[in-house]
């Protein structure tokens, strides 16, 4: 029996999933990426970085749960291969610099996904807000912390 919460939605459900999907596979990969930059940085203001980074990867890995659990209501298949992250991902994974105190580099590329993010969800958005806004809200919350971020990364820099 086809879920009452999938018929309400009035676009295309397996695109609305491969989106939901290339989301998870972006916050994935950016949870990691936050949690490794926490444990790599040095430096005279590292454990103030540190700390932003673990918060943020702690909030990433939100992310992936309530995209995973979007995806099952709608009767779609989250991605299961971790290695498939980069291959679904909207964005390109940074590797971290190789100097663990170019923490200026560290953030200034971490401003860089959260504005991907923040374009992406938005897009995302407008195009559930009135065919699906069960999702909607869900990508909504999701875009907030993500201007939430950028923020965060830009105080750090100063600006």
């Amino acid at each position: 029996m086809k879920r009452k919460g999938v018929e309400i939605i009035d676009i295309n459900v397996k695109e609305l999933i491969k989106d939901l999907n290339r989301a998870l596979a972006a916050e994935a990969l950016a949870a990691y990426r936050y949690k490794l930059l926490s444990n790599l940085v040095s430096g005279i203001n590292s454990p103030q970085v540190a700390e932003v980074f673990n918060e943020m990867s702690k909030d990433e890995w939100n992310h992936v749960g309530l995209l995973m659990e979007r995806i099952v209501q709608i009767e779609g298949k989250p991605i299961t291969n971790t290695s498939d992250w980069q291959k679904y991902s909207y964005s390109t994974y940074k590797e971290p610099p190789k100097d663990p105190t170019d923490l200026e580099k560290m953030i200034k590329d971490s401003v860089e996904d959260e504005r991907e993010a923040i374009d992406f969800y938005n897009k995302l958005y407008s195009k559930t807000q009135h065919a699906d806004p069960v999702t909607a809200q869900v990508i909504q919350e999701i875009l907030a912390e993500e201007v939430d971020d950028e923020d965060k990364l830009l105080r750090l820099l100063g600006e």
